[in-house]
């Protein structure tokens, strides 16, 4: 058996570890679960959004409300986290969504500006995983995600946060569900889903797997 063999068998059963994204779970609900069992999460906001309101193009009304809260800075950072469930009408062709973040403080002297790379959340279908969600009367198959970012204010600040949905290609957006909270919550990935973290470790996993093997050619030649 030649290495090229070897390497091209060794790959082969790899990849089913590496990029396998099918589950089965009860959702929505997503999980969600403090890092530190013995310091909950305290959740400040939590909605859902599915039907029509949801399925806007970025040209039509597209505006989702999530919600005020007065920002406690000795809590930390708050957090808005985003679950994303959708079909995909194609699901071999790549999809992705872009949801603008529109963060005001009304009550402020001065615009409470947050930077760029945290006004925008991509959802992208090299990081969902299948499963079944319930997003109305029966469960269905859906693509789910989970995408957010941390945010800092000045203590006491009133802030009001909207989500404004922009182009998407290859989405059929089921349900939407947006939560604001304190805390530090678990990273694990979500049923089916494949986390950046995850996706580099498994590359890692068959890059290291695949030297080993070259190694081992190399001292038996």
């Amino acid at each position: 058996m030649t290495l090229r063999t070897l390497t091209s068998l060794l790959a082969l059963a790899l990849l089913p570890a590496a990029f396998a994204t099918r589950a089965q779970s009860n959702a929505l609900p997503m999980p969600l679960e403090s890092k530190d069992p013995d310091k909950p999460l305290e959740i400040l906001v939590d909605k859902t959004w599915t039907g029509p309101e949801i399925q806007a193009q970025a040209k039509d009304l597209s505006g989702l409300d999530v919600g005020a809260f007065k920002y406690d800075a000795s809590k930390g950072p708050v957090t808005l986290l985003i679950d994303y469930a959708a079909t995909r009408p194609d699901p071999k062709a790549d999809s992705e969504a872009l949801i603008e973040i529109g963060i005001e403080c009304p009550e402020a002297r001065e615009p409470c500006g947050i930077p760029i790379n945290l006004s925008v959340l991509s959802i992208r279908s090299a990081f969902m995983g299948e499963s079944v969600v319930n997003t109305g009367a029966s469960p269905q198959a859906a693509w789910v995600a989970r995408e957010g970012h941390a945010y800092s204010f000045e203590h006491d600040t009133v802030v009001h946060v909207g989500l404004d949905l922009q182009d998407r290609v290859n989405l059929e957006p089921k349900a939407i569900r947006a939560r604001l909270y304190y805390g530090d919550r678990n990273r694990d990935a979500l049923p089916g889903q494949i986390t950046r973290f995850g996706i580099l470790a498994r590359i890692a996993l068959v890059v290291g797997a695949l030297f080993a093997l070259f190694l081992w050619w190399m001292r038996r030649g």
